[in-house]
């Protein structure tokens, strides 16, 4: 069982959250069309730091999740609950669109944010808390999604970004939303940094220590700049939420 304060939590209150949420996601397009809009096609074949795909995989996921939250938003307006992807096209459309040339790429890329940015610019207050099929959440969830997706995946691409960049406010969110991979687990996540503990069954079993940013990182899957300290037995992660 994880105990933390809820009154700590990033998001706490949707409708308060939004905008402040919605402008670092506005500033996360920005950084990552600034490290894949200069890319040559060759550079963007390379390998990303996610076991087989390239960096234009990524990309290619980053515009499609993108075109999925406006769609999914869209419908939410009018009332209507849809399924994510429609025609479980979602793995043969990266794998089709990552085949894309460098400038093709990052115009889908570039396109696909500019039309969700517009969505939410368009949304009142009242409309973050409509209903969404996807993950049986509201639009603001899909904010937060929106977020995770791009921070993660920026650093995935393996240009120089890395979860150093993060914020604490991100890093706190990322670990809210990935305590589920620890349930069943007896440790402790310290960061040193912030004045929050996760403390995940007893304890028992070890502490895990560092910045947030670096525990953010390893309970994301990915191999942290520098790892994080644990003066017991490193749990296993379960699968994403």
């Amino acid at each position: 069982m994880l105990t933390l304060a809820a009154s700590d939590r990033v998001g706490k209150d949707p409708e308060a959250m939004a905008p402040t949420i919605l402008d670092r996601v506005r500033g996360g397009h920005h950084h990552l069309l600034d490290q894949v809009g200069e890319l040559e096609t060759a550079e963007l074949r390379q390998s990303s730091r996610l076991p087989g795909w390239s960096r234009a995989h990524v990309v290619a996921h980053l515009a499609h999740n993108a075109r999925m939250l406006t769609r999914v938003t869209r419908h939410a307006l009018r009332g209507e609950l849809v399924e994510p992807y429609p025609d479980g096209d979602r793995d043969s459309a990266i794998e089709r669109d990552s085949a894309l040339d460098a400038t093709a790429l990052v115009e889908l890329l570039t396109s696909a944010q500019s039309e969700l940015e517009i969505t939410w610019d368009s949304l009142a207050e009242r409309d973050w808390q409509r209903s969404v099929r996807f993950r049986n959440g509201t639009v603001h969830d899909l904010l937060l999604c929106r977020w995770r997706e791009n921070e993660i995946h920026t650093v995935d691409l393996a240009l120089g970004r890395t979860e150093e960049f993060w914020s604490p406010e991100f890093c706190e969110h990322a670990l809210d939303f990935l305590a589920p991979r620890l349930e069943g687990s007896d440790v402790l996540l310290v960061p040193g940094d912030l004045s929050r503990t996760w403390t995940f069954g007893d304890g028992s079993t070890g502490t895990v220590r560092g910045p947030v940013h670096t525990i953010a990182c390893w309970m994301a899957g990915r191999t942290p700049q520098e790892k994080p300290a644990c003066d017991g037995t490193f749990p296993d992660l379960g699968p994403w939420p």
